[in-house]
């Protein structure tokens, strides 16, 4: 029989949390072990919040290993966890969907609307379509080195994608241009 706790903290430990949350998963169908909910919880609350989640993760694992209390760890998880979302929600009151950003827009223009909200809200773009348009709505504005900066952010993300490629390739010609003239 697969051991798959041994598994998902292999997982854990190779940054692999969605394969790690299901390992801890099947192991916890089998045995009911308290532990194993600690685990699973830590591997959603590692996808937000690395770092945090990773020094649990050791802590928790060495203490395991000594059958040490472990009980002032799950408080620390659940503190950690409503920090954290807390601050997602303050996050998000200081943001607009795209779609609301694109809505004031079209009762003015880009770069009005932009540099009116630029310093005080962010504008939450959620799949790549809407970034591009936003890009080459930059680009169009003259926002050049802002739009070089989000493209060069993105070429990671989105490696290989042609288009990101391709208007990197058209703003640093532009800015090119607009620094010899």
């Amino acid at each position: 029989m697969l051991n798959y706790k041994k598994l998902g903290i292999k997982n854990f430990k190779n940054h692999k949390f969605d394969d790690a949350l299901k390992y801890f998963s099947l192991a916890y169908e089998q045995t009911k072990d308290k532990n194993l909910l600690f685990y699973i919880n830590l591997c959603v609350f590692a996808k937000d919040s690395f770092d945090e989640a990773n020094m649990l993760f050791e802590l928790f694992y060495a203490k395991e290993k000594k059958q040490e209390d472990t009980e002032n760890l799950y408080e620390l998880l659940y503190a950690l966890e409503n920090k954290h979302a807390q601050s997602e929600e303050l996050e998000e009151e200081d943001a607009i969907s795209y779609e609301e950003f694109m809505s004031f827009v079209r009762n003015s223009d880009f770069k009005s609307v932009f540099q009116n909200i630029m310093f005080s809200t962010k504008v939450m773009i959620s799949n790549k379509d809407d970034f591009l348009d936003f890009i080459q709505n930059l680009i169009k504005n003259d926002f050049l080195d802002m739009s070089i900066n989000y493209l060069e952010s993105a070429a990671t993300m989105f490696r290989g994608d042609e288009r990101i490629d391709k208007l990197l390739e058209k703003v640093k010609e532009r800015k090119n241009n607009e620094d010899t003239h």
